[in-house]
Parts: C-alpha cells; structure tokens; sequence
C-alpha cells in the first residue's frame, strides 16, 4: 500500500469534529429567597434576582466552568426599604468563577465564593463596595465588604441548563455617608435558595442586547 493511500485511510479512520459547535456564551438568569430576623418586628421573607451573562468552557472531565458577568442585580423592597447596588459597583463587580463537575444521572453540581473585601472594588473612594439605600428615614450609601458560598446542581434541558442552589452571604459594614445609617445598619449573615437558568445566545451578546423584559433566560420566556 503506498504512502498516499496510507495517508487517506488514517483520515477516513480518524474521528470526526462535531457539526454544531457547543454554545460558549450563555444569558442567565438567578432568583433567590430567604428570610432576615429584625427586632421587634421579626422574620421578613427577602428575595433577589440577577441578569447576567456566563461564558461556558468544557472541562477535562466532562464538566464546564463558567466565567458569570453580572448586568444587574435587583432587591425586592423590604419595610419601605430599597437597596441596590451603586452603579459603579455594578460596572466593576468581579467577575464569578463557577465550576459544575459531572454527576450521576446527568446531573452538574459545584460550590464557588464570590465577593469581594474592605478594598475599593469600585473605586469611588470608599471602602469596599457601595450600596445606595432609598429608605423614609436613615437612607444613603452605604460602604459594604460581601462574601458569598454558592452550592448549585443543574442539568441540561433542551439545549438550556436549569438548576437549583443554595447561596450563603456575609456582610461586613466598613461605613456610611450618614452617622444615622450607620446606626441603623449591622452586619449580617443569610442563608438564601432559588434557581437559576442558562439559555445559549450569539457569542456578541452584550447585557444591553434586549431590556430586561425580554431577557432571554427570565421566567415566561
């Protein structure tokens, strides 16, 4: 057999690339709910949702990571009072590493931290990250170092990823652009669980392609 004809065997024989290559770049969506002890008034139920975006990477054992950059993140109003992210805290939130390894059943699970210390992670001159609180007395920003544990399990569905997780927060209080806020706030832990969903999108998705009504991972959709 000649060399050519050598050649052109170990071609026919060699695996074939898949025809469709795996999406990378996903749009996600994250909703969880918890409770928080206040005095006097007592347990209130608190709930928050996150827009994002993750980049999907195969791992070796079959697994993914995913590089998560979040769009916006919202907090349901507790008590008349609404906290949110300051907007240069949103633009420079770390990005969340996540790794999900392969279990029985099809089944993916991980656990990854997030967060971020007393550094300025916004830089706006203040310490840590900075949240703006709307509130009928003691409002303002608030200065805040955040430490987050995410336990998840997914599987795919239908060329989606749905899962479920289970997320830990510590909160730090560093400050306060009031001494009444300051008074009023106290650092605090919370044990919050919920899901999550990944749905495929062009790998040039930005947050800004479609308003948060017509996120492509937000429930209805």
């Amino acid at each position: 057999m000649t060399a050519p004809t050598l050649a052109l065997l170990a071609a026919l024989l060699a695996p074939t690339a898949p025809t469709a290559a795996l999406p990378t770049l996903y749009a996600g969506y994250q909703e969880v709910v918890g409770t928080k002890d206040v005095p006097v008034i007592g347990t209130l139920k608190t709930r928050n949702r996150t827009w994002f975006l993750a980049e999907r990477t195969p791992t070796e054992d079959g697994g993914f990571a995913l590089r998560q950059r979040i769009c916006q993140v919202e907090f349901d109003r507790v008590m008349g009072v609404q906290v949110k992210l300051g907007p240069a805290l949103l633009e420079h939130l770390p990005a969340v590493e996540a790794r999900l390894d392969p279990l029985p059943g099809g089944f993916f699970g991980g656990r990854w931290a997030q967060g971020w210390d007393a550094t300025d992670v916004d830089r706006d001159g203040k310490p840590g990250g900075t949240i703006v609180v709307d509130a009928p007395m003691c409002g303002g920003r608030l200065y805040v170092q955040s430490q987050t544990v995410t336990k998840a399990k997914a599987r795919p569905v239908e060329g989606a990823i749905d899962g479920r997780i289970a997320v830990s927060v510590d909160q730090k209080i560093l400050g306060a652009d009031s001494a009444c806020l300051k008074a009023a706030s106290e650092d605090e832990h919370l044990e919050q669980t919920g899901w999550f969903r990944l749905v495929p999108v062009p790998a040039d998705a930005t947050c800004l392609a479609w308003r948060r009504a017509d996120w492509p991972a937000a429930p209805g959709r």
